[in-house]
């Protein structure tokens, strides 16, 4: 226990990658003789470097600890499998290399292939991301407290707050109750919406407490929510947090069971889908549906290519746990045979660093086979900002290279550091694609104003895509956002700052509380590219992880920080090292 101990504290110290497979591997041998050892040596830890109270330690690594110790017993460590968890989950390792090599398609791709034309007939459809209402939320409670998630009661909540929590909402905090029906009670006044989609992410972020009771429990209600104030279908896709625990969705080969999930999800969503799409949600966690003719929605769980779906690191070879790839093959043909025009809903973008490199780069071979002419548009949520990300045909990423767009929408929640927002889109309804994105935020800053006044949230446009960036990249009026044009807006964010740091602060939702991304600096080289980056290997951020500490002799205080959405940084402190790239669901907010 002590060997394993001093495994562990060398490998969080120097976060080397030769520190960080010796302590797998030490793991592994102790889990041989006792899984439960394995735990009960990490969760001292946490709670040694004052990471986290002891509480969160112990229910973080208590649930979330079995799974990543069966898939070591699984793993070939000193095989390649340790440094690739090394690398996926901290950093700490090389990237391995994208290994998962060339796909084959049930047919080859039409010669000139093409998108079809425009009907000049528009709809709304509303984008809802990252809902994480919580139902716990208590105005008053204290709003910066030392755990994951604040503005609740802990037992040891303080008497007198530093910072009590408004009854609307508080940027260290997830959304209460009344934010998210003010939202939906919102949406009828400004948009005709034909039909909705949700990007995954309902529970909010006390991880270290969810369980299989209670995620049903919050996203029976949640549904409900929805479905009493929104009047058109939602056509859902599942999150990470849907899970409980949190992130830990089993595959056939890893053993597990997660089928009593997708039966309650498939019992949540019958209220919008046909029965055909309920089975296979019952099946598959995923499902395609017709909304209307000559178009489909086929909505993917991502989960399978999250990195901290722990279960994924037992067969690493396996680079397409459940078929997930081959069954959107499967609908991506039927749809070319038949003539259809689809979107790909899901929560995890394969673009974001959040999703295996390998995976990834199957997933974009899948795009450049299907698009422009069967994909229409891509929507993702998780990240809770606002964003997007471009793919691109074989050869350079340029503007008549590029075929397809990825929108990344914004969260409901504010969590961490953002105001509250949803998206409406302008769609032609023959080609499908987005002629507008028209984004709408409430200013969480003035909610003790709210309070006090006892008014309701301001919420209103905050810009219009077309707009706001047509200024600096023209675009006809009878032309959709494309992807063309999207990358020659990131030609215009090189060349102009001013338009720049306009994204800089859309991408925040206007709250202007992410840190700077100074012109003479390396921060909008990075984002640029991750805007062009459609596959997580070509993503600029990378995987890092640092740990920020404070020794108090001969002891490793880890100075904690509630702006983690999985809450796995209880277990470690991370320095920032890219400050303006802060993410907020991931292993933690300082990846």
């Amino acid at each position: 226990m002590d060997k394993l101990r001093d495994l562990f504290t060398k490998a969080v110290k120097s976060l080397e990658c030769g520190a960080c497979v010796s302590a797998l591997v030490g793991a592994k041998d102790v889990a041989y003789l006792n899984k439960k050892w394995v735990l009960d040596v990490a969760a001292g830890l946490c709670s040694e470097f004052k990471a986290m109270p002891k509480d969160v330690c112990t229910g973080l690594v208590y649930s979330q600890g079995p799974v990543l110790v069966d898939a070591l017993l699984q793993a070939s460590l000193l095989s390649g499998d340790g440094k690739y968890l090394c690398f996926q989950v901290l950093g700490a390792c090389p990237a391995p290399g994208v290994s998962s090599g060339t796909l084959t398609f049930p047919k080859p791709r039409p010669a000139n292939a093409v998108a079809p034309t425009h009907s000049g007939n528009q709809i709304d459809v509303l984008h809802i991301s990252d809902w994480h209402v919580d139902n716990e939320y208590v105005p008053g409670a204290e709003g910066d407290c030392n755990r994951p998630l604040c503005c609740r009661k802990y037992s040891d909540s303080p008497l007198t707050p530093k910072r009590a929590a408004s009854t609307w909402g508080d940027y260290k905090c997830d959304a209460p109750i009344k934010l998210g029906q003010d939202m939906l009670k919102f949406v009828p006044k400004v948009a005709n919406v034909s039909f909705s989609i949700l990007t995954g992410d309902i529970p909010p972020h006390n991880v270290w407490q969810q369980n299989k009771e209670s995620v049903v429990i919050v996203e029976e209600l949640a549904y409900k929510t929805m479905q009493a104030g929104i009047s058109s279908k939602v056509y859902p896709t599942v999150g990470n947090h849907e899970a409980g625990p949190t992130n830990l969705f089993p595959t056939k080969a890893s053993g597990g069971d997660i089928s009593w999930l997708y039966s309650s999800l498939a019992d949540d969503w019958s209220r919008w889908l046909p029965a055909d799409a309920v089975n296979s949600v019952k099946n598959y966690g995923a499902y395609t549906v017709s909304p209307q003719p000559g178009f489909r929605i086929i909505s993917l769980n991502t989960n399978f290519c999250y990195t901290m779906n722990f279960y994924l690191y037992g067969k690493t070879s396996d680079h397409d746990p459940n078929g997930e790839l081959k069954w959107l093959i499967t609908q991506l043909q039927a749809a070319e045979d038949a003539g259809e025009r689809v979107w790909i809903i899901s929560h995890v973008g394969p673009s974001q660093t959040d999703c295996l490199q390998n995976w990834s780069a199957l997933y974009y071979q899948v795009v450049q086979r299907y698009s422009p002419h069967v994909i229409a548009e891509q929507f993702f949520g998780h990240t809770h900002y606002d964003e997007f990300a471009l793919y691109y045909g074989p050869g350079a990423k340029s503007t008549q290279n590029a075929i397809a767009t990825g929108w990344i929408g914004p969260s409901v929640t504010p969590y961490t550091d953002l105001n509250p927002g949803f998206r409406v889109y302008k769609v032609d309804t023959k080609s499908w694609n987005v002629f507008d994105s028209l984004t709408y935020i409430a200013d969480l800053n003035q909610a003790s104003t709210w309070d006090a006044s006892g008014s309701s949230p301001n919420w209103h446009l905050e810009y219009s895509a077309r707009q706001a960036y047509g200024a600096y990249a023209p675009i006809a009026d009878n032309a959709p956002l494309s992807a063309s044009w999207w990358h020659s807006v990131t030609t215009a964010f090189e060349n102009n700052n001013v338009a720049f740091q306009k994204y800089w602060t859309y991408r925040g939702k206007s709250a202007n509380r992410q840190a700077e991304c100074p012109a003479t600096g390396p921060c909008p080289k990075e984002i640029i590219c991750n805007l062009r980056a459609g596959k997580s290997s070509d993503n600029c951020s990378g995987i890092s992880f640092s740990l920020k500490r404070e020794d108090d002799g001969d002891e490793m205080n880890l100075v904690a920080e509630a702006a983690d959405p999985t809450g796995l940084h209880s277990l470690y402190k991370r320095a920032e090292s890219r400050p303006w790239n802060k993410r907020l669901c991931g292993l933690t907010s300082e990846l």
